[in-house]
């Protein structure tokens, strides 16, 4: 039952980040239009824009997974949703090249082990003119980080977990501010449409009481506490030559 329960809680979570993204999309790209979910993992963004009437495609290093994610890959075939894989040839994505109205990029930004530059210059390209990137990503100056810091714990995974892995290391390699996501956007060369942050692991709490209660009110008057960035951007024209 208490399994249950979390898993319920995770859902709603995952519900908060999905509806947010679906809106974003919705009100840039055209009814119809083909969406890419990069980063697809289950297909939870990918299931719902294609609930919402867009055309899917999908993208993740399935085969890496040895078969666990095989029912999630079914699921979304079986909604009509072109799944990719990124251990296959590249040429696949590139292929793709110019043919999206949006791109969603969720939980994707923070497990990049170097330059974010690679990343944003391939959904760039990937995206038709006029399209838009809808990317959303963990705000490293969220309240509960900083209460973490102050009494000398890090807000990032145990550091075990990552001693031991193997490579590659598939974990947060770097979170990021609001300040600096609109940055690296703009070095991208994109104009940045909206930029939010809000809270999702509140959806997993029956009730809040205490000092819970307290940052929860302090995160809505304080809008760079909150615990996730989202941001809504598109490529700028090229300049003439």
């Amino acid at each position: 039952r208490g399994r249950c329960r979390a898993c319920a809680g995770s859902c709603r979570c995952s519900a908060a980040r999905i509806v947010r993204a679906h809106r974003a999309v919705a009100a840039h790209a055209p009814a119809g239009g083909r969406v890419l979910d990069f980063g697809s993992y289950f297909g939870n963004f990918a299931l719902a824009l294609r609930a919402g009437g867009f055309r899917v495609d999908a993208v993740d290093s399935y085969a890496a997974y040895g078969g666990s994610l095989s029912g999630c890959v079914s699921l979304m075939r079986d909604a009509g949703i072109a799944v990719h894989d990124f251990g296959d040839d590249s040429a696949t994505l590139d292929g793709l090249t110019g043919q999206f109205e949006a791109i969603v990029c969720a939980g994707v930004v923070e497990h990049i082990p170097h330059t974010p530059r690679l990343l944003l210059e391939r959904l760039t390209r990937l995206l038709k003119p006029g399209g838009v990137l809808v990317m959303d990503t963990p705000n490293l100056a969220y309240l509960y980080h900083r209460l973490a810091l102050l009494e000398g714990r890090s807000m990032f995974a145990p550091l075990a977990g990552q001693y031991h892995t193997e490579l590659p290391f598939e974990g947060h390699h770097r979170e990021y501010t609001v300040a600096e996501v609109k940055w690296m956007l703009e070095a991208a060369g994109h104009e940045v449409l909206s930029l939010d942050t809000f809270n999702y692991s509140v959806f997993a709490q029956s009730r809040l009481e205490g000092e819970h209660l307290s940052y929860h009110r302090a995160m809505l008057a304080d809008p760079s506490l909150r615990e996730l960035i989202v941001s809504v951007s598109r490529p700028l024209p090229a300049s003439p030559a």
